[in-house]
């Protein structure tokens, strides 16, 4: 038996295994020996059938079977003794055309291509310098955190007919010049308040529109050019997609919803927050101005993790075999997804150039994960799934029974672990650069 292994190109070679007939002849004789005492055919008593007859009858495909136990073999010893740092599996080529034919022991030759992890070095990230951005709580933005609550908790009605304060729920489609449907332009369903509507005709054109009744409208003139409320709230698009959006749209009414805003009271506080946790509605203010600070906060490491993250892709200069993960992604895809494209293949080599980068980092700086970090992730994953901790008060010792069924799913492990790792490298990460803090407006810290 002989493998060759030819460059192909970065990382990328071929294997051609070549099986003499010295290799595979006698077990394929032992096999069809131990066969004939097995079988059972007519005229022959059991285990009396002669071996001839038994390699008549079976012995293309006890060569087959043999010859894939060899190829199997000799290339898993080869990738083994040549230290081979495989990505995924070989990938079988027809390396010359043959058939399995047992009356006429020959030289078989079977390729195989094979994609390789790249050696690299990692970019110097000790001092390098990233902006993280921050955007203050306002009393703004506390009074319509408030607002939204006691919509959230307010009586709700659904008449036929709309007056200024009302919300409307319905669909957005982009119109073209001509004022029909645009080919593949902006759609959308939203809801949004009346009171956002600051055209005077506009507001008039939709108090007067029933259900499942249709209009054209100015988009922009209708929420006063406010360019963030209409692609963000109003489209749920971005900026991206809306540089060349036509201001006019088509609105279909599906719904109205009159809501009459929860007071503030002891039932309000209770159902918002549990029971004596938020007295007033100065300790709700002080409660919303945490969990927003909070949630900034984690918004703003989270873009400067990515920017960190971006600079270490960039900056890493890694050869991947391309062409051999194009093909061994397509082959190993589930039957009935469509082959990948370009996109698709350029954001699956980041990602398993990222999955290279992340895993040097994690030893280079020996990050482990504790048993005790992986309950506590489990923890926070399981209270979250059902809302709130109080939901176990009467029954704590189930919320520890539905932890360690979640730790013993392989892939909720699996999930768990990478989370947590991932953010204990990015702490670290974080003390080895240098930050700067600056202060932004809304709009830059949401979309820059």
């Amino acid at each position: 038996m002989n493998i060759t292994q030819e460059h192909v190109a970065d990382n990328h070679y071929k294997l051609l295994v070549d099986i003499d007939p010295q290799d595979y002849l006698s077990k394929v004789d032992e096999e069809i020996k131990s066969l004939s005492k097995k079988i059972a055919i007519d005229g022959f008593r059991p285990g009396k059938v002669p071996a001839g007859i038994a390699r008549k009858m079976y012995g293309n495909s006890v060569l087959a079977e043999e010859l894939n136990k060899l190829l199997s073999d000799s290339v898993n010893n080869f990738i083994k003794e040549k230290e081979l740092k495989v990505i995924g599996q070989p990938l079988p080529f027809t390396a010359k055309s043959q058939s399995i034919d047992i009356k006429n022991p020959t030289v078989y030759t079977f390729g195989f291509e094979v994609g390789t992890f790249p050696d690299f070095e990692l970019p110097a990230i000790e001092g390098k310098s990233f902006t993280r951005k921050t955007l203050e709580v306002s009393d703004e933005k506390i009074n319509e955190e408030i607002e939204r609550l006691r919509l959230r908790q307010g009586k709700r009605e659904y008449p036929e007919a709309s007056i200024d304060f009302d919300v409307l729920i319905g669909d957005w489609k982009e119109l073209d010049e001509q004022g029909n449907l645009k080919e593949d332009g902006i759609s959308g369903a939203s809801s949004f308040s009346l009171k956002l509507v600051k055209d005077d005709v506009s507001k008039n054109i939709l108090l007067n529109l029933k259900k499942e009744e249709s209009t054209d409208l100015n988009i922009k003139a209708a929420f006063g050019n406010d360019d963030e409320l209409i692609i963000h709230h109003i489209l749920h698009t971005d900026h991206h997609k809306a540089e060349n959006m036509n201001d006019r749209f088509r609105f279909n009414l599906k719904n109205i919803v009159r809501v009459e805003k929860a007071e503030l009271n002891k039932e309000f506080f209770d159902k918002v927050y549990g029971e004596g946790k938020v007295a007033d509605e100065n300790q709700m203010k002080e409660k919303i101005r945490e969990d927003l600070y909070s949630e900034y906060n984690n918004f703003s490491f989270s873009k400067l993790d990515r920017e960190i993250q971006d600079y270490l892709l960039a900056e890493t200069k890694m050869k991947l075999p391309v062409d051999f993960l194009f093909r061994l992604m397509n082959e190993t895809r589930e039957k009935d997804k469509p082959e990948m494209n370009d996109q698709q293949l350029a954001q699956s080599i980041e990602q398993i150039k990222w999955d290279l980068i992340f895993e040097q980092l994690a030893k280079n700086y020996d990050i482990q994960v504790t048993d005790d970090e992986m309950k506590n992730e489990a923890k926070k994953d399981v209270i979250s799934y059902f809302g709130d901790a109080s939901y176990f008060d009467q029954n704590p010792g189930s919320l520890d029974n539905i932890i360690d069924s979640v730790l013993k799913e392989p892939n909720s492990s699996s999930r768990l672990r990478a989370k947590v790792l991932n953010e204990k490298l990015f702490v670290v990460l974080r003390e080895k650069v240098l930050i700067e803090e600056r202060k932004v407006e809304e709009h830059e810290f949401f979309h820059h």
